[in-house]
């Protein structure tokens, strides 16, 4: 299988499904002459990929990878949906054989309640940042500060206690709902630090700029968790493991092409989301280049899925009995990603 390198342009189709069971019949679309005979034909996409979120920049990647897989014969709708749990649903149905944007704290427990999906290989590291107002240089300087998250039983809860416990400060919590919202109040002096996603304090540095910086991103603190991913149909998976192959394999190498190559990266960007200002773009693409937040390797091995899922269940955003090596295989398959990377690294 050849290496992609680059696109000429976005040739993925992207539907907005606000429903999970709509389309994809898998029929041909033709249009009839005067005798009722078609004279112009389109197959179908191949396969189907269903997003578990609206199109966002962790959107980017699957899009990029799309174009790598018709390449290489295999044509994938993109498809969105509201939610992951709905996304999910959908794959169930039969309706999609690829999941987009979906992460590990909600993929396990789908399949811990019957659902036949299987995790094949990351999108990005965790973008979950802890913001910090400029004369905050390190952690020792957060004691007794105010910091703020997202509600009591939340993952920024659990994310902003354990930096506490690992460092050993104490900190005042505030409660402030919405990633946004967190970051205006940062932005206003409100408060002294928060768990915020990265994109957001991209977006309010433009609108406040010098008013807070990123101390550390836990992709970075914790560069061996896995987070958003792609879920694959597990029996459509193990009976097309050719295609399921050229899938992750476009996945790893779209991350390596938008790592390297910040201007096409930013091209793609702009193409897929005008609706974000071109700078706010820049900038995240700068961000998630510099910090490494794609993974070149697809970040999915044994020994860090076993770390992820202990420490999703130490947090509690998954409620398992203690993951072992032999419980890896409940939720993910390795040798989709193993052979990918063979083909592309030898």
């Amino acid at each position: 299988m050849k290496t992609w390198r680059r696109l000429t342009s976005t040739m993925v189709v992207l539907s907005l499904v606000l429903v999970a069971c709509g389309g994809g019949d898998g029929e041909e679309a033709g249009t009839a002459n005067e005798e009722g005979s078609d004279t112009t034909t389109v197959e179908a996409a191949q396969l189907v990929a269903i997003a578990g979120s609206s199109i966002d920049f962790i959107s980017l990647i699957p899009i990029a990878a799309w174009e790598c897989a018709a390449e290489e014969g295999v044509e994938v709708e993109q498809r969105f949906v509201e939610d992951a749990a709905t996304a999910i649903q959908a794959m169930q149905q039969g309706d999609a054989q690829i999941g987009t944007n979906i992460g590990v704290n909600v993929g396990v427990p789908a399949v811990e309640a019957g659902a036949s999906i299987v995790d094949v290989v990351a999108t990005q590291r965790p973008t979950w940042a802890l913001a910090v107002e400029p004369s905050i240089q390190s952690f020792d300087d957060l004691e007794g500060k105010r910091i703020a998250v997202h509600g009591e039983a939340s993952f920024t809860r659990a994310v902003s206690n354990y930096f506490a416990d690992i460092n050993g400060y104490e900190y005042e919590e505030l409660i402030i709902p919405g990633s946004e919202v967190r970051a205006e109040a940062l932005a206003q002096g409100q408060i002294d630090a928060a768990v915020i996603d990265l994109p957001d304090v991209v977006q309010l540095s433009e609108t406040y700029p010098g008013s807070f910086e990123v101390l550390v991103t836990i992709g970075e603190e914790f560069p061996e968790l896995i987070e958003q991913d792609i879920w694959l149909d597990r029996d459509w998976a193990e009976a097309n493991e050719d295609q399921a192959t050229t899938v992750v394999q476009c996945i790893v190498d779209a991350m390596r092409t938008m790592t390297n190559d910040t201007e096409y990266a930013l091209e793609l960007a702009v193409e897929n989301l005008p609706d974000m200002d071109e700078q706010v773009l820049a900038e995240l693409v700068e961000e998630y280049s510099t910090r490494d937040l794609w993974p070149a390797d697809g970040l999915l091995t044994p020994e860090r899925a076993l770390s992820t899922l202990t420490f999703f269940n130490d947090v509690g955003e998954i409620e398992i009995d203690e993951p072992t090596e032999e419980s890896l295989d409940d939720y993910f398959n390795f040798s989709y990603l193993e052979t990918a990377l063979q083909n592309l690294d030898g």
